[in-house]
């Protein structure tokens, strides 16, 4: 197995599913739908019916036993996505990235994965569970994800980012992000792994947001840029 390929990330990911229910080899599972929504499927029914327009010789060169004729039906999908981390597929995905020139732009955002929320009946009672909050690390420069981990129910993204942010290179990188993580523990970390940042600031830190207005609030434009249409443009 070539190392550094997806299917060598894939084998990485642990399979949480019993014995009986391991017809398809997980790798195999999530490189059909890997492959079902670069073609542009969005949802589990269309990564099913992706796959199973495909050819045995198809299946078999995404890792299908020979045996088998069809891909897994749609219910395999919802019990596999159901059982694996998704932390852990962020990772196996992530380490594809070969860092071997600087991280540039690191653009910090978080997101609720969709369709991950979940509602389980006990007794008369439904309990609802918010879904799966991943809290990822974009590098603009490579075009791909540098990093990225779970957000537990019980965190939020201000105290995860931290952990996520020392597991990066990021000399010479500037940090980018909204108004939830201009907090000084995070900058003390970019700082101390020698980058940059550029946080906005908002009215949830109104102390640091009356010092910034008070400090360039009356700055008078220092000069003029004049334009070809004749126009003029003050410059702070």
């Amino acid at each position: 197995m070539a190392q550094g390929t997806l299917w060598a990330a894939l084998q990485g990911i642990e399979d949480h599913r019993t014995k009986k229910g391991r017809r398809f080899p997980l790798p195999a599972i999530i490189a059909i739908s890997l492959c079902a929504m670069l073609s542009g499927a969005n949802d589990l029914m269309a990564i099913f019916r992706f796959g199973r327009r495909l050819s045995p010789k198809a299946l078999q060169a995404l890792g299908v036993d020979k045996k088998r004729r069809k891909a897994p039906c749609h219910a395999t999908y919802h019990y596999v996505f159901q059982s694996i981390a998704a932390g852990d597929l962020a990772k196996a995905l992530g380490s594809l990235v070969k860092v071997d020139r600087g991280l540039g732009h690191v653009a910090l955002d978080g997101k609720r994965l969709r369709g991950s929320a979940s509602s389980t009946r006990r007794g008369s009672q439904h309990e609802t569970s918010p879904g799966v909050h991943m809290l990822h690390a974009f590098s603009t420069t490579l075009q791909a994800s540098v990093g990225s981990l779970v957000v537990p129910p019980d965190s939020a993204e201000m105290i995860e980012v931290i952990e996520l942010l020392k597991q990066l290179p990021l000399d010479g990188a500037v940090v980018t992000g909204d108004a939830a993580f201009t907090f000084r523990p995070i900058i003390e970390v970019i700082r101390e792994r020698g980058g940059d940042y550029f946080l906005f600031v908002k009215a949830n830190q109104p102390e640091l947001e009356g010092e910034i207005a008070r400090a360039f609030g009356d700055v008078p434009p220092s000069g003029r840029n004049r334009r070809r249409s004749g126009s003029d443009r003050r410059a702070a």
